[in-house]
């Protein structure tokens, strides 16, 4: 005897919609960083050096693999391709001289404006014909929805604690 499926209800209408959303994002991202002239990876990396920055925060190696949500292996060839680029310099860091700290070079600091007026010049002109509320209550509802999905897929205090130890 076969079990018929779930009825499909809000939330798995907003699973689908995600899984919408996230191909097509993935597809448009190339064409958002293309005024900029450089990959994906290259705008995501450059971009989140220059927050860190901006917000006073040293960033290593597993920091960039934590907010590009990817392994510590690929940010790690990510940040040596900026470095030979030299859009990005390690350094040692202050407390434990075996850190690498990462920063942005001037050239990096550079493309970092460059990615950025291009990412508000391209979006401005994807979002002309919205309103500047549904702008502004699509970012809240999209920033709530990943604070959603966060909380709930990390490993509960618990666990986080006794991995610690």
């Amino acid at each position: 005897m076969t079990t018929p499926p779930p009825q499909a209800g809000p939330e798995q209408d907003l699973l689908r919609q995600l899984e919408v959303f996230w191909r097509t994002l993935r597809e448009a991202a190339g064409l958002l960083v293309r005024d900029a002239e450089c990959s994906r990876s290259t705008a995501t990396l450059v971009r989140v050096l220059a927050e860190r920055d901006r917000a006073g925060r040293s960033t290593q190696v597993g920091d960039v693999a934590q907010v590009m949500r990817v392994d510590t292996s690929v940010a790690s060839r990510h940040v040596s391709q900026l470095v030979e680029e030299g859009l990005v310099e390690r350094t040692v860091g202050t407390g434990d001289k075996r850190a690498r700290a990462l920063r942005l070079t001037p050239l990096g600091r550079e493309r970092s404006r460059e990615i950025d007026a291009a990412l508000v010049r391209r979006t401005g002109e994807i979002f002309a014909g919205w309103d500047p509320q549904d702008v502004a209550d699509a970012a809240a509802t999209l920033h709530r929805l990943s604070r959603t999905i966060d909380e709930a897929s990390a490993p509960p205090a618990r666990e986080r604690a006794l991995r610690a130890v």
